[in-house]
């Protein structure tokens, strides 16, 4: 690093929604792309993938997955099938509400009520065209 470089404090919260939040920071050499961000955070918190933090293990959980928030320096971001959708703090809010209120929530489990929440949105958001 040189003497120009400035370090700066990333705010991370991974948000296992209606069941479990993280917030640590991520140094990074100056300002970087919150892809760049996001892509550490997915490799910190997936079992098997060799760069697990220590807060990911030491939490127990399962790993970060499809539907899963992380929020970079106030910025949401939803884990997609490929890559990351941006969302509004507003939509974080009303899932987390969805996902609590959801049955499979409290006969299954939070990952299910989120699969099951999201399944329902885009079965709403399918339109048929003739």
């Amino acid at each position: 690093m040189n003497a120009t470089s400035v370090m700066t404090n990333n705010l991370v919260h991974v948000i296992y929604p209606a069941e479990f939040t993280a917030g640590f920071i991520i140094k990074t050499n100056g300002e970087v792309d919150p892809h760049d961000i996001l892509e550490m955070v997915f490799a910190q918190w997936n079992h098997g993938s060799g760069l697990e933090s220590e807060l990911f293990v030491k939490s127990k959980k399962r790993s970060l997955s499809v539907n899963d928030i992380v929020c970079v320096n106030g910025r949401y971001w939803q884990c997609a099938s490929f890559g990351w959708d941006e969302v509004t703090a507003e939509y974080v809010e009303q899932l987390e509400k969805d996902v609590e209120n959801n049955p499979l929530t409290k006969e299954h489990g939070s990952w299910f009520g989120l699969n099951d929440v999201m399944h329902n949105q885009k079965r709403a958001l399918k339109t048929v065209t003739v």
